[in-house]
């Protein structure tokens, strides 16, 4: 079976599961009149309070870590939530400080949210905080120096792939890892809904066995390539009882597929750099390991281009 990544130890494809721990952030960055409609902004608090101990008994059931991403203010009006995923030997990674867009912040302001963001995580988890995923899946075009500069390591963001990748600038690799995603192994798009406008972001509500489908076919797929699996999850969606059957299951039909490994997002960035080089890894190369030259977009005025 050929792999696109040679991943260690024999592994054919590495597993991420991955938690956005909005809480009423995602909420209040989306609308900010939101932070006067207590009901609204209730849908995210149900993420700390219930979905993250439903979702951390079930890791602990199949013994699993996994990667939690928080944004600095929801650490600290939830740190109770913050304590349970450290004391479960989880990874914490960093999910912006309010929750707002880097799109739509100044350079000092993004600045100023990644710095203050990092400050609490670090000081409320004791960790390295070495993964970013950006509010909304989307940069400025500051943001990529801006991870740099601030160290970190790898970011969960960019859709232009199915394995994770080196970032590029000016045509020159970098030491910052992205490990693609896609809205189509993230639950908003099936489970959100809201009354309001300007939250009306999904589906909504996608019969169980729909989801399942869909997740367990993208990985089946994704498999056989011997690329890797992530999957983005939110605790106040996928964290109510009968969705977490429905991970539960997930994790269940991964299990019966051989030389899978459940991984932090922190541990596929630490085996893709242990066999791939960076002058090795752009984006689009099919077999990065064996040096198969990954295609150069022509760069456009008027069109954007991650790296």
């Amino acid at each position: 079976m050929e792999r696109r990544v040679p991943w260690p130890e024999d592994i054919q494809c590495p597993v991420v599961l991955s938690f956005d721990v909005d809480a009423e952030a995602g909420f209040v960055a989306l609308d900010p009149a939101n932070d006067k409609r207590p009901i609204t902004v209730s849908q995210g608090t149900y993420g700390p309070r219930l979905g993250v101990p439903r979702i951390l008994g079930l890791l602990e059931k199949y013994d699993l870590k996994a990667s939690f991403f928080f944004p600095g203010i929801t650490a600290e009006r939830h740190p109770y939530a913050v304590e349970a995923v450290v004391a479960g030997g989880h990874e914490v990674g960093h999910h912006g400080y309010t929750h707002r867009r880097p799109d739509s912040l100044t350079l000092e302001e993004e600045e100023e949210e990644l710095v203050h963001g990092l400050e609490v995580l670090r000081t409320m988890t004791g960790q390295v905080i070495r993964g970013y995923t950006s509010p909304a899946w989307e940069y400025s075009t500051h943001t990529i120096s801006l991870l740099m500069k601030y160290g970190f390591e790898y970011a969960c963001d960019a859709m232009d792939e199915d394995i994770p990748y080196y970032q590029y600038v000016n045509g020159k690799p970098t030491n910052l890892v992205a490990l693609a995603v896609h809205w189509t192994l993230d639950d908003g798009p099936l489970y959100w809904f809201s009354l309001l406008p300007p939250l009306h972001a999904g589906g909504p509500y996608a019969e169980p066995s729909r989801v399942l489908e869909l997740w367990t076919s993208e990985f089946d797929s994704l498999y056989e390539e011997g690329a890797y699996f992530q999957i983005k999850l939110h605790p106040f969606l996928s964290g109510r009882a009968s969705r977490v059957k429905n991970i539960e299951k997930l994790i269940q039909h991964i299990l019966t597929k051989p030389n899978t490994r459940f991984c932090t997002a922190g541990e596929v960035n630490d085996m893709y750099r242990s066999v791939v080089k960076p002058e090795q890894g752009r984006a689009g190369a099919w077999f990065p390991a064996l040096n198969t030259p990954a295609p150069v977009p022509n760069v456009v005025d008027g069109l954007p281009l991650l790296g």
